[in-house]
């Protein structure tokens, strides 16, 4: 009699799924001696995009089996059936799967018109960008877009131009949408954010109390090698604009502040160094008040306290123009 029940819930499973507006996926695979479907990974796109804690796995009998779960948004995951894994364009809807084991791939997964258009821009071989501008509303292209964002305003800005209305409302687009707000914490113009420092003598200061002057911080860690690579670099500005009035600090976003004071000693930093709060932790310090995923990442504040200058990884060498411009 249990045994039935066991039946019995598992054939109602699709129904109760689709009932909470969740996705359920109904297979029917031969080739499976034993094994079990689950999602195996939550491909992330996206610095605040957290990964869920995935349904639990489900046992597969007589190759048979429904795996039901519920998503916040659309989502890329890798689906693991018995031995194998299938990356799948996964959202609230009600899938199937048929054939031998040995011959699925993602595109077996039929319900979903995301994971159809995901596998088409996988058979394509184009780049994400040629897919985009290809397809401007596609909610594949929305996540393509926001991958394509990463790292800088101009980035994501270029990226979000290319999508079209449907895609811009998807969850995806609205994500970056909202990061392209986020960045303009950082960006030129915008007064520079009361970021709380402690230098080397673990003293709190602030940027606004070095209001009338400009400031140049390089935001780098002892883990990061562009940023000691590029210290050398910051040594020659610092030669050059010290007697100009131009005051230096290196922000690091170093967890471990004896890490950060070996190499500052190593790396022989004689201007201003100081320690950001907060580190490199999500939702804190240099991440939430500036928008700073990657390092190195260079910030020139005006007399005025307002950012004149924010420049990474692809930008920084235009640091002495900026600076030229500035002291005129």
């Amino acid at each position: 009699m249990k045994q039935l029940l066991k039946i019995a819930m598992f054939l109602l499973l699709p129904a109760l799924c689709l009932a909470n507006d969740g996705f359920v996926i109904k297979g029917n695979v031969s080739g499976i001696v034993s094994g079990y479907i689950s999602i195996a990974e939550y491909v992330q796109i996206g610095e605040a995009n957290k990964a869920p804690v995935p349904p639990p796995r489900v046992r597969i009998v007589n190759g048979e089996f429904a795996y039901a779960g519920k998503l916040d948004h659309p989502t890329l995951v890798k689906m693991k059936v018995s031995t194998r894994e299938f990356y799948v364009y996964l959202e609230n809807t009600a899938y199937t799967v048929s054939g031998r084991l040995d011959s699925l791939s993602g595109a077996s997964f039929k319900g979903g018109t995301l994971n159809d258009e995901y596998q088409e821009y996988q058979a394509s071989h184009k780049t994400a960008t040629e897919y985009i501008r290809a397809h401007p509303n596609s909610g594949i292209s929305a996540y393509l877009a926001l991958g394509q964002s990463a790292g800088t305003y101009a980035n994501a800005r270029a990226a979000y131009d290319l999508l079209g209305p449907e895609a811009r409302e998807t969850w995806h687009g609205k994500q970056l949408a909202a990061n392209i707000a986020a960045f303009k914490k950082s960006a030129a113009g915008a007064v520079f954010p009361d970021l709380k420092l402690a230098d080397t003598n673990e003293k709190i200061f602030s940027v606004k109390q070095l209001a009338g002057k400009i400031v140049v911080l390089d935001f780098w860690a002892s883990w990061c090698a562009p940023c000691r690579a590029y210290i050398p670099t910051m040594r020659e500005h610092y030669n050059k604009y010290r007697s100009k009035g131009v005051e230096f600090i290196s922000v690091s976003v170093d967890a471990n502040k004896q890490k950060w004071k070996d190499a500052m000693e190593e790396l022989k930093m004689e201007w201003t160094q100081a320690l950001a709060d907060g580190a490199f932790e999500e939702g804190k310090g240099v991440k939430e008040l500036l928008h700073i995923y990657y390092i190195p990442h260079v910030i020139v504040v005006g007399k005025d306290g307002k950012i004149a200058a924010s420049l990474d990884y692809t930008t920084k060498d235009q640091l002495e123009k900026k600076l030229d411009e500035l002291l005129k």
